[in-house]
Parts: structure tokens; C-alpha cells; sequence
């Protein structure tokens, strides 16, 4: 409410105040009101950026304090002075392109200017889960450039093959020769009256670059958004990454990383040009903390003291334009001090500062540790932990790729998987431990604040080994999205295994546990699936499927003697089905995560997330996966995070367990038999038999060694009792037969 009384205050102050701004601050060189920047899109960003972003909200001032919302209106007054240098002056959304460089103007300053490099301003160490990746193949096309006599065009980017050498802009070049043969005109752009392209030979811009690839990510908004890393931010506090993983997101349909344009080109937001600057102050700004200088006990000092000093406003332009607030910095002097000072003293004198009202109170908000940075609220590990988790795998990917994710196609070729790739479970192991779903967060190790040690991230890597063992066994080794026939009675597959296998009706599987019981799938007597062919077709097997009984009222099996299906009387499955009406809630995904609760779960937690209704459009799971392979990922992981990692019973709870076994030196197999059980079973001591136990056990001896938790040979399955190889001495000739994992431990 405090809050809400100061925005209020705010708004109050300002809203007489918008012919001011739009007529007399905001204008061009020429003294003409900016047609980019207008008041009303500000005071629509205002309140978005004061409820908070990421945590993070637009300094307001001080609650209780009678006068303390003029540090507010301070706040805002030199958040407006450097807008006002920056692009308002210029009437530009998108960076001009201004450094010349030789006396001409480089074509590839889209990559940077003066000496910079746009696409390598990458997020801090612990961060760059957030940044946007390099695209080579982007190509944008600036949407706003200067308009004067001669002045070039809109930056852009593309590719090499496209552009593999660009030159400069001929600012002095006559562009109206309609004589000339082919006839020319001043057509790069509308307004155009002179200069043109000259590419005869490549030219560098000041850093060096003669070409424009991955060069998209110039400034853009009113403090010039510039980079990877704030772009990221921007997508992933903001954009379509975060409705993709499921945090809160003002603006879901843009995705700043793909169109990074969408900040200048937007006619529906057009307040993003205003909301892309403030977030940049509410991150950086008003964040910064160096050598003793904290951005708001300098913002108390200032208003404090009578608002006549230039020393605050000087260090706020040094941190804008060069990244301290003490400059020259290591990249020069501040451009534009002088008018900074002047905006700044302009917004002051409009806004009625310094006030003969109510004075704040003197009292100066405590100065943090440098290393206390606000982080995201959505944050609830240490990221520093979760970097040292993902580096770790980076380190090792070329190990697990040619030992995890392959499998042996038709042809009996080792192939790496393209339905498990490791860069969608990277992405999506990164959200799964930083974010979380539904308040379950995969467990690395450590909690947020605490310092990681080498126990901590050894209990992480252990967590990942689980998963992916479990994963390779149920998934990776057929290259599988859907489940398939692998429960049988003397070569005679049931049709109706799509029911369940092993003895489970997976259409009873619901969800019973309080507020998760109205999770659970309908099952809907005429639904109709079919499953992709692709672990059906490893075992040269039919795919599951399911249809009302109007449309087959029983079904037979498949004999994999004669590779014939036998429909000709009813064959029951495990559990004495002998039809698949409602049976479509087989196994999907890294655990083939399977029945009308967990599926329910995935629908209510990451359905909209992903844009899949994992109730009624079961046929479209895997389908998706093809375009966005995080789906199998994140359906594994969520299973991981909602079933195992918080499984607890009076005697077993997993996060112990899991300590006791990395602590125990990592020799025990009671650890990983009883995740086995519970994930095949749904507790230990549940009634049945676990599919591939073995190889479980086998693939997980493995895994601790591929990320080098182990560095003896794990004991072969071949040590076992005799009892325990007759027990999955199929399994284990079927798998030793498609080239599995178990076959490295000989």
C-alpha cells in the first residue's frame, strides 16, 4: 500500500506536467517534440516497473517518509536526463550509425562502435544461463536512423553467406541520377536525399570487423539497450522465455532474443521502448555498488544536500555511457557530459526540484556488500552453484554425447541421439534448478547463500547421474519419445500393453492427494492416438495406439516370432485388459513419464508453458518435440523433481539418501535400486518387479564415472547373483543386442 501511495503521488505530480515534457524537454536537436518518445507511454511503463520485475522494482522513494518521494522524482529526473542524451535528441529507437572511423561510416558498426563488440557484452559469471545466444543467421534490419542530409541508413545483420565482406555508407554520394544507366534514386530509405552504399572493398569498423553476423544486438530504446546479456534479461524477465518457463512474463509473445527489434518495432507495446530503459536502470542503475559508491545513499546525499551538486550526476552519466562512476573508465571519457548535466538540471526545474514543501528525512539507507546485488526473486539456489553444475557437464559434453545420448538406429548404426540432445538438457535442466516448477526445483547441491563446496557439488552431479541413468534405460538408448512394447508373454506382445505394462493400468494412475486430485486426465472413451513409430521401430514392433471399442471392440497381440500382429481373438495384457478405449496415457519422455496423474501435473504446471494440452492432445507430445527438444527433457524432469527428489517415507527420504551414498564413498547399490523402485513402482516396497533393474544399476555405475565422480571401473553385471541375471537376463540380451550402455562395463 505504501507503495502504491507513492506511485500515486507520483502520478499525481506528473500528469499536469505532460505538455511540459512533450513540448519543452523531449525534443530533437531541432527543437521539435520527439514523435518516439511520449509521455503517455512513459506513465503506461511507470507503474509496470514500480510493481516490480524479477523482484525489482522503479525507486519510488521512501515509504512513511513524508517527503520521502522526492528521491523518486530525483530517481526519475536523472533516469530522464540520460534518455534525453541518449536517443530523445536524436528521435531514435534503434542506434544510429554515428562512429566514423577513416572519414567514412563502416557498414558492420552494427557489430559495435567505437571499438566495441556488441554480441560479446556477456552476462557475469553465474549468469549466462540468461544472455541470448549468437545466432549467425539472424537478419534484422534496423527499424528507426538519423535523418539528416546524407545520414545512413538503419543498422542491420546477417549472415556471412549472405554478406561475407560489407563496406561503408557514402554520406556524400549523389543519389539522384536518373540519367545514368540503369537510372538511380535516393530509394535506402524514406526521406533519403543524398549518400549511398559503396561495398567495391571491405571496410572495418574501429574493433576491426568487416562483416555483420551475429551483429544484431545494437542499442535500442531510450538508454540504448546494447548487448546479449541485457537482451537476455529482457526475455527472460520479461519476454517469451519467461512465460516459457513459467515466470511470470508482462510481455509472452515477444521474444527479445529472436527479435530484439520488437523494443522499436512494436505499435501494440510501444511503451517497450520506455519499459527496456527503466529495467536497464532498475538492474544496473540503481544497483550499482563500486568502491564504496552505492547508487542510493549518493540519490540521499544529493537530495539532502539542496540537489546542487553535479558530482551526483556526473558518476550516474559515467556508470550510463562508460560503465563506472568514476570515469574515464577503461573504454574513455563520458560523451556528452556537459548536456547531461543540463537535461538533468531541465527535469529537476520542470518537475518544481528542489521543492519548498515537506523535506525527506536525512537518514541514508545502508551501503551493501558489493557482492550483495540484487538477484532475481524468482532465484532459489545459489546461481554460482548451478554455473559450476552446468560448466561441469559443458566440460564433459564430448563424453556424454558419445556415451549417453547414443543409441543404435534400423540400420545397427551407433548414432547420437536427435530426439536427446544436449543442449535442450542443458536449457532445460538449467530452468528445472534455478525455477523450478511449481515450487520443486532440481536439486544441485546447495541452497541459495550458502557457499558451495566440494561435497555440494558432488551431491548435484550425483542427482544428474541418477536422472540420467534412469533416462538412458527407459528413453535414450531406443531414441524414444513414446513408450512401447516391451512387456510380454512368451513372444506375444498384448495390443493393449498401451493400457499398461508390467502389470499397471496406467488410466488409473490418478492423482489422489488433496488439491492434486483435481489434476488428474479425463478419460475420454473416444479419444484416438497413436504413438510415433520411433522405439516401436528399434524393436521392429507395433506402436501403441488407442480408440473407442465401437471401432475395435478387442484386440489380439503381436507375435515377434513371425512379426505378425493376431487380432483374431482377444489377447489381455498384464492387468486383463483385452481393448484400448481411454488407453492413451502411455509413457512420454526422458522417463516416459506415464498415467492420467503425472500426465494432469504436466498439463497443469507447464501445458501453457510449453503450448501443449498434455490431456487431450497426447498426440501432439511428441510431435512438438521435434521442433522444441526440451519437451522430452522437461517432462523427465518434472517426473525427477515431483517424484523422486521429493519422495519421503518414514525410513527413506531421497535428498538423505542421497547424501549418505556420496558421503559413503558412492559404493552402495541400495541408493539407486530403491530411486529404481520408485520411479518403476511407486515406492520400495510396492508389489512387482522392476524392467531392467539391472541396467539401472549398470547405467548409473556408468554415468558417476562419465562425469568423473568415480574414477574405478564399475563392477560388471555379470557379478550379480545368479538369481538377479535370470531375473533380467532378457532385458539384458536385448540391450547388450542394441549396443546399451551395460556393454561398456564388460
Amino acid at each position: 500500500n505504501d507503495k502504491m501511495s507513492l506511485l500515486t503521488k507520483i502520478q499525481s505530480h506528473l500528469s499536469p506536467l505532460s505538455p511540459t515534457f512533450d513540448t519543452q524537454l523531449f525534443l530533437t536537436q531541432l527543437y521539435e517534440p520527439s514523435k518516439i518518445y511520449k509521455f503517455d507511454d512513459l506513465m503506461t511503463a511507470l507503474p509496470i516497473v514500480a510493481e516490480g520485475i524479477a523482484g525489482v522494482q522503479f525507486y519510488l522513494g521512501e515509504e512513511g517518509d513524508e517527503g520521502g518521494w522526492e528521491y523518486g522524482l530525483v530517481n526519475l529526473a536523472a533516469f530522464l536526463a540520460q534518455c534525453m542524451k541518449e536517443t530523445i535528441q536524436y528521435d531514435a529507437c534503434d542506434e544510429n550509425n554515428w562512429d566514423m572511423y577513416n572519414n567514412q561510416y563502416p557498414l558492420s558498426n552494427a557489430c559495435g562502435q567505437l571499438g566495441q563488440s556488441y554480441q560479446d557484452y556477456t552476462c557475469p559469471p553465474g549468469e549466462e544461463h540468461i544472455q541470448c545466444p549468437v545466432d549467425p543467421n539472424m537478419e534484422i534490419t534496423a527499424t528507426t536512423h538519423a535523418t539528416w542530409y546524407g545520414a545512413p541508413p538503419g543498422l542491420f545483420c546477417g549472415p556471412k553467406e549472405k554478406y561475407p565482406k560489407t563496406g561503408f555508407w557514402d554520406y556524400a554520394y549523389w543519389c539522384d541520377n536518373p540519367w545514368n544507366d540503369p537510372p538511380e534514386s535516393c530509394d535506402v530509405y524514406e526521406g533519403q536525399k543524398a549518400g549511398g552504399f559503396n561495398n567495391d572493398e571491405a571496410v572495418e569498423n574501429r574493433a576491426g570487423r568487416e562483416d555483420v553476423e551475429g551483429c544484431c544486438w545494437w542499442g535500442r530504446g531510450v538508454i540504448q539497450t546494447t548487448g546479449i546479456c541485457n537482451f537476455g534479461k529482457l526475455n527472460f524477465y520479461l519476454g517469451a522465455r519467461a512465460a516459457r518457463e513459467g515466470r511470470p512474463s508482462r510481455y509472452p509473445t515477444i521474444d527479445f532474443c529472436k527479435t530484439p527489434d520488437a523494443i522499436c518495432s512494436s505499435e501494440e507495446y510501444s511503451e517497450l521502448k520506455w519499459i527496456s530503459g527503466l529495467w536497464y536502470w532498475m538492474d544496473s542503475v540503481q544497483n550499482y555498488n563500486s568502491n564504496g559508491w552505492y547508487y542510493k545513499t549518493e540519490l540521499h546525499k544529493f537530495v539532502n544536500g539542496g540537489m546542487t551538486d553535479d558530482s551526483f550526476i556526473d558518476s550516474i552519466s559515467g556508470i550510463v555511457n562508460r560503465g563506472c562512476h568514476n570515469p574515464p573508465c577503461a573504454t574513455g571519457d563520458v560523451d556528452g557530459l556537459t548536456d547531461r548535466r543540463g537535461n538533468f538540471q531541465s527535469v529537476l526545474s520542470a518537475l518544481g526540484l528542489p521543492s519548498t514543501g515537506t523535506k525527506p528525512s536525512s537518514t541514508l539507507p545502508p551501503i551493501p556488500s558489493p557482492t550483495d546485488n540484487l538477484e532475481s526473486a524468482t532465484a532459489s539456489v545459489s546461481k554460482s552453484s548451478l554455473q559450476q553444475i552446468l560448466d561441469s557437464l559443458t566440460e564433459l559434453r564430448p563424453t556424454i554425447e558419445s556415451n549417453v545420448l547414443m543409441y543404435r538406429n534400423a540400420y545397427g548404426v551407433e548414432s547420437l541421439s536427435d530426439v536427446y540432445t544436449f543442449n535442450a538438457f542443458i536449457e532445460s535442466l538449467a530452468h528445472f534448478s534455478e525455477s523450478g516448477i511449481g515450487g520443486k526445483r532440481f536439486y544441485i547441491g546447495s541452497e541459495q547463500g550458502s557457499e558451495q563446496s566440494s561435497s555440494d557439488l558432488r551431491y548435484g552431479m550425483v542427482n544428474v547421474a541418477a536422472f540420467l541413468a534412469q533416462s538412458r534405460t527407459e528413453s535414450i538408448q531406443y531414441n524414444a519419445c513414446e513408450e512401447f512394447h516391451s512387456d510380454d508373454t512368451s513372444g506375444k506382445f498384448a495390443i493393449s500393453n498401451s493400457c499398461g505394462q508390467y502389470g499397471n493400468e496406467y488410466q488409473e494412475m490418478k492423482c489422489t492427494d488433496g488439491l492434486e486430485s483435481g489434476m488428474t486426465c479425463p478419460v475420454l472413451t473416444d479419444m484416438r492416438v497413436e504413438a510415433l513409430d520411433d522405439g516401436a521401430r528399434y524393436f521392429d514392433r507395433p506402436q501403441f495406439y488407442c480408440r473407442p471399442r465401437t471401432d475395435e471392440p478387442f484386440t489380439g497381440y503381436y507375435d515377434a516370432r513371425s512379426s505378425q500382429i493376431n487380432n483374431d481373438e482377444a489377447f489381455a495384457n498384464g492387468s486383463g485388459r483385452t481393448d484400448v478405449e481411454g488407453c492413451c496415457f502411455w509413457g512420454r519422455g526422458s522417463l516416459m513419464t506415464k498415467g492420467t496423474c503425472m500426465l494432469g501435473k504436466l498439463n497443469y504446471f507447464l501445458g501453457s508453458r510449453l503450448n501443449l494440452d498434455f490431456c487431450g492432445g497426447l498426440g501432439d507430445i511428441c510431435m512438438r518435440a521435434k521442433t522444441n527438444p526440451a519437451v522430452v527433457w522437461e517432462i523427465g524432469l518434472f517426473e525427477w523433481v515431483d517424484r523422486i527428489q521429493s519422495y519421503s517415507s518414514d525410513d527413506w527420504t531421497y535428498i538423505d539418501e542421497l547424501h549418505k551414498f556420496v558421503d559413503g564413498g558412492m559404493r552402495d547399490a541400495t541408493f539407486i535400486t530403491t530411486v529404481s523402485d520408485i520411479l518403476t513402482k511407486g515406492s520400495p516396497d510396492a508389489l512387482g518387479r522392476v524392467p531392467n533393474s539391472g541396467q539401472r544399476w549398470g547405467n548409473f555405475n556408468l554415468m558417476l564415472r562419465y562425469l568423473e565422480l568415480k574414477e574405478e571401473k564399475p563392477t560388471a553385471l555379470w557379478a550379480k547373483s545368479s538369481s538377479e541375471r535370470q531375473y533380467d537376463g532378457r532385458h539384458t540380451s536385448l540391450m547388450l543386442l542394441a549396443g546399451g550402455v551395460v556393454g561398456g562395463l564388460i
